[in-house]
């Protein structure tokens, strides 16, 4: 099949996890013997057209509206890419990129808008006021208009999880028979425990216990009520946060930290073949988020047999399974609770670590991944 997959955005830059998911599908696709073609959006440094690893990558102007204007844009090179390419399958890798394209599509389903308007205690997530503001318009805007569109036209939704699926069904009138489950999946080969003393050295923590963010630190991820939760711990007790931030939050979070701004090791974004170092040099991983759709950070940790605390925002329960702990969002001292049950338990965290590398090997390769969705195309 020659399949067409839409994106935000594309290797080398990543804006989110969707990335991710993006190039991860887009190779087990590729190896699976198909034709695959990506529409992202144009970055500085990045050629219009690329082949990248087998998969042609077209680039769409972003523009100032973000991803509004840009779903516009990439519908309508998908329209005049489809006389000469004759895609067998246009798969919109978030519904919401969907609603200007009048073709036939599948699409994947994450957070709804609905979700996004409330996460926060029942408020838009926001960085600032100004960010407040913006989205809360835009949000229901965007609820109103572009959402009902997008999930009417798709002739296939796709979810990763249960909870996602439940959204669309309850809130939104989807019909169950609609959506087919497929399991977001990753390279696992490159994420397993590796050494760390190397890189324990080089960061000074020697002697200290390490709790790990990874991602996009935006305010959906919840940030703040960890920074007041570490608070409540030891003075050995370092939180590692690695990706970049969202332009204002970063100000939040180190507010909320308080005197245990200290504590704190900024990381940055970092290398793909780093990723493993980082997973397995912590004693805990921590998504403190607010909204998942299906959270790919916990899946990467305890692929490195280190146990993930999540909250119930949504797909946490169905991230870690039996073999994780699952604290109230927005609740700092449910979070500090749980940490000290790991932190203070070595037997558990390796207990834990273990039998969730175990699960996720058996559920969350790319590789099946990519067969799931072939089966959904083949079915569409």
């Amino acid at each position: 099949m020659h399949i067409c997959l839409v994106s935000l955005d594309y290797w080398p830059h990543r804006s989110s996890g969707l990335t991710i998911y993006a190039e991860d599908l887009a190779r087990g696709l590729n190896e699976r013997g198909h034709t695959v073609s990506v529409i992202a959006a144009h970055r500085s440094g990045t050629p219009r057209v690329a082949t990248i690893n087998g998969v042609t990558v077209y680039r769409v102007a972003l523009g100032v509206t973000d991803w509004i204007g840009y779903s516009l844009r990439a519908a309508r090179v998908v329209t005049q890419l489809r006389r000469t390419k004759e895609f067998d399958i246009v798969h919109f890798l978030d519904v919401h990129f969907a609603y200007a394209y009048d073709g036939p599509y599948v699409a994947s389903l994450w957070q709804s808008f609905r979700q996004r308007l409330h996460a926060d205690g029942g408020h838009p997530y926001a960085s600032s006021r100004r960010n407040y503001l913006i989205r809360r318009t835009y949000y229901a805007m965007a609820r109103r208009v572009m959402e009902p569109i997008s999930l009417r036209r798709a002739r296939c939704l796709l979810a990763a999880c249960t909870s996602a699926a439940q959204e669309f069904i309850e809130h939104y009138g989807v019909a169950p028979t609609r959506i087919r489950h497929v399991v977001q999946g990753t390279n696992l080969e490159a994420l397993r425990p590796v050494p760390t003393n190397t890189l324990r050295e080089r960061l000074g923590l020697n002697g200290k216990r390490i709790i790990l963010f990874v991602g996009f630190a935006t305010a959906r991820k919840g940030l703040e009520h960890l920074a007041v939760a570490l608070r409540q711990l030891p003075p050995d007790v370092v939180w590692l946060i690695v990706g970049q931030w969202e332009a204002g939050y970063r100000a939040r979070v180190m507010s909320a930290l308080g005197d245990a701004c200290g504590r704190v090791i900024e990381i940055g974004p970092i290398a793909d073949d780093e990723r493993a170092a980082y997973y397995s040099l912590a004693d805990v991983y921590v998504s403190p988020s607010l909204l998942e759709g299906f959270g790919l950070t916990p899946i990467e940790a305890q692929a490195c047999g280190t146990p993930a605390i999540v909250t119930d925002a949504s797909s946490g329960y169905e991230e870690v399974g039996a073999y994780g702990l699952v604290v109230p969002a927005r609740n700092p001292d449910a979070m500090a609770a749980a940490l000290r049950r790991l932190l203070n338990d070595p037997a558990l965290r390796q207990r834990l670590g273990s039998q969730a590398r175990t699960r996720v090997l058996a559920n969350f390769s790319y590789q099946a991944m990519a067969a799931q969705t072939e089966a959904v195309y083949r079915a569409s």
